[in-house]
């Protein structure tokens, strides 16, 4: 993902075309605001089959942990990205069930330009970023390309059997 330069100020909507001009076979989908951002080069994935390896949400719909609402500006990247690569930034994921309560991970989840565990899903190797900037756009970059790669890795195994 090369699209970001230094100094870019990246708001949501042009982070999401500048994954559709940069990342092929990529499929995105907007409601109320946020994206979700699939692998699906060929088209072919019925839609509520599809599991996004990105998402940029622009408010609390989902969840409250990053007080997106706070202005209009703010929104959170969330992306899946290998256990290899999470671990390497942020250490051993942890161990308890995901997606049912904000877990405690140390971080405050209100952070902007900080790249941090998911709030809900950092047992399953998702990490976010608030509001990314300057000091995070290199590894912002990094980690959409992991997420790219582990979406990819996924559907070529489920197209092959």
């Amino acid at each position: 993902m090369t699209d970001l330069q230094p100094g870019d100020v990246v708001e949501a909507t042009a982070l999401v075309h500048a994954l559709e001009r940069e990342l092929p076979g990529i499929v995105t989908t907007e409601a109320n605001g946020d994206w979700f951002v699939f692998y699906d080069p060929d088209a072919v994935t019925q839609p509520d089959s599809r599991f996004p390896f990105c998402t940029v949400v622009t408010g609390d719909r989902y969840d409250a942990a990053s007080d997106l609402d706070r202005d209009p500006g703010s929104y959170r990247v969330n992306l899946g990205i290998s256990g290899e690569s999470y671990e390497q930034r942020l250490g051993d994921a942890p161990r308890q069930a995901a997606g049912r309560e904000v877990i405690d991970t140390g971080v405050d989840y209100t952070s902007r330009d900080t790249v941090m565990p998911h709030p809900f899903y950092a047992p399953l190797h998702w990490v976010c970023v608030v509001n990314p900037g300057e000091r995070t756009r290199r590894q912002l970059c990094e980690l959409l390309d992991d997420a790219y790669g582990q979406a990819r890795h996924l559907y070529e195994n489920q197209r092959n059997g």
